[in-house]
This record gives C-alpha cells, structure tokens and sequence, in this order.
C-alpha cells in the first residue's frame, strides 16, 4: 500500500515553492539547500520527501525538469497542477475534482489508501490542500508538463506517438498546364494562318496535315 508524504508544517510548502521559483536551481535539493535559504527547522526536511513525490525532485534530491519548467511564471501554474495530479494519481482515479473536496471526504480516502494514523492523515490532507492552494485549477493546462517515470518531464506533444504514413498508397502524378497565345496580324493571309496552325498541330499532337 502506497504511503503517501506529507510536510511538518504544510503551509511552509507555499514558500518553499517561491523560493524554487526565486532562488538560482541546485545541483542538490537536501538539507543543506533548505538551511541555505531559510528552512533551519528541524521539521522542514519533510518538504523534501512531497517535492519527490510530486516529482520535482529525484530519488538523489537532484531537482528535475518540472522543478525547472516551473520557474517560469507563465507555466508555472500547468506544471504544479500535472505534477499534483500525476502524484496523487490514484486520488483523481476515485474523486476526479479531489482540490475542491472536503477534509471529511479526503481523510476517509486516506485512511482507506495508506495505514497512517489521524494525525498524520489530516497533515497529509493539509499538505495536499497546501500544495493546491497554489494552482488555479480552472486555467491549469492538461497539456502541461507532467512527469515520466524518471522524474523528467515532457510536455504533452513530445510524447505523442508518431504516426506512420499510410502505406502502398500511390500519391497522383503532377500535372503540367501550359498556355499559348498566338498573336496574329490583322491583314495576314489566309494561307499564313493555316501554316501558322499547322505547325502547331505538328509540334503539340504530332500531327501532319493531309
């Protein structure tokens, strides 16, 4: 049965995400990066286990494409809401609208899904309402990054099977359209003129007048 993690203190996941989108990337996500930048309590290495779950960072702590692609402010809202969505999979399978339900109903698919006590259970609801807090749910593209087995990313169209051309289907000749203009005198000749489309007759249809 899948465990799934949760933050200490939840709503330290709120700027703990500004800072991702503020602060340069790292090579390494761990400890040290959180006390780096303000996180010295001795509770808040339980943010880093949420940031793996949801894939933004690696087994190895190393920060991932979705943590990338979301320091961009204007996809930054797709990409929380695919990698909340792909983490808490198993959640959107039995409540599809999970960000707009109520504690009640997301305890009672907690205590069913993982074998935490209450008191973890409503740290683990507060967590996942913390993280949701910060997606408009309502705008959140479905082609947004999501997250691959490997913790990288791709948008919805890199992985879109390629579709081969249909085969032994043979494609139409081209066609070739040729105009001509003749530009005869007024005052020539019936017997030029009859030469004039003689010649062209010879030329065009291979024919030869009788």
């Amino acid at each position: 049965m899948a465990e799934y993690p949760y933050a200490a203190v939840p709503n330290k996941l709120l700027t703990l995400l500004e800072k991702i989108q503020t602060a340069g990337v790292p090579s390494k996500a761990d400890t040290s990066w959180l006390k780096a930048h303000g996180f010295k309590s001795s509770n808040d290495p339980s943010a880093l286990r949420v940031l793996e779950f949801i894939g933004f960072i690696d087994a190895s702590k190393q920060p991932t494409d979705n943590w990338k692609n979301y320091r961009h402010k204007g996809k930054s809202n797709s990409v929380l809401g695919a990698a909340i969505k792909r983490g808490y999979s198993v959640l959107y399978e039995d409540l599809p609208e999970a960000h707009e339900c109520s504690d009640d109903d997301l305890k009672n698919f907690f205590r069913v899904h993982s074998t935490a006590g209450d008191q973890a259970i409503s740290r683990t609801v507060k967590t996942f309402q913390a993280l949701c807090s910060m997606v408009d749910f309502s705008t959140a593209s479905d082609n947004g990054v999501t997250t691959d087995d490997n913790g990288s990313s791709a948008s919805a169209n890199d992985t879109a099977p390629l579709v081969a051309p249909p085969q032994n289907i043979e494609s139409p000749a081209p066609t070739l359209h040729i105009d001509f203009q003749v530009h005869i005198a007024a005052d020539a000749p019936p017997e030029q003129i009859d030469k004039i489309f003689e010649s062209m007759a010879k030329h065009l249809y291979n024919k030869v007048a009788d």
